[in-house]
């Protein structure tokens, strides 16, 4: 009996530093590639300006037809943050975030990676420039599940 305590007391210490770890530096999440593959460089103050001159709007009806044709192109869009989470990956503080753009079909979302946290919250409206890319997907929600999304890499964010 004094043996299955022991084995008891041990599995409790376990389980309660791996709650604690878990609270204290959250779920760990694993990523195959290079920082690159998943974010741009986020843009400077004194690159503002001429970073949004290089960013066309995005045609949202190619992205539609053809959610491919644009890949690699600086482009912006505005919509409304459905889903936002911060996390920690490659060291450094990262967000993601489900963007609302109801003039998009058949699913009214983007993907947004941003290599660094915003100040904004759910049900803001932002505009975010970067990198277009396809597919991605947001395996956290449910309804996004298993479908693939036009993204974009974010090197800026402002509120709209």
């Amino acid at each position: 009996m004094e043996k299955l305590s022991k084995v008891l007391a041990v599995i409790l210490i376990i389980v309660v530093a791996a709650f604690a770890y878990v609270l204290m530096f959250g779920i760990p999440f694993t990523f195959e590639g290079k920082e690159s593959d998943f974010y741009v460089t986020t843009v400077t103050r004194d690159d503002i300006s001429s970073y949004k001159n290089s960013c066309s709007e995005l045609n949202l009806s190619q992205v539609s037809k053809n959610p491919g044709s644009l890949i690699g192109k600086n482009v912006k869009v505005k919509g409304q943050i459905q889903k936002k989470e911060e996390y920690v990956q490659f060291k450094k503080t990262r967000t993601t975030i489900v963007l609302k753009v109801p003039e998009l079909s058949p699913d009214p979302y983007i993907f947004v990676s941003y290599s660094t946290t915003i100040p904004f919250k759910q049900g803001d409206m932002i505009t975010v420039y970067g990198e277009y890319i396809y597919p991605t997907k947001d395996e956290t929600s449910p309804d996004l599940a298993n479908k693939f999304l036009p993204g974009i890499k974010a090197a800026y964010i402002e509120k709209a």
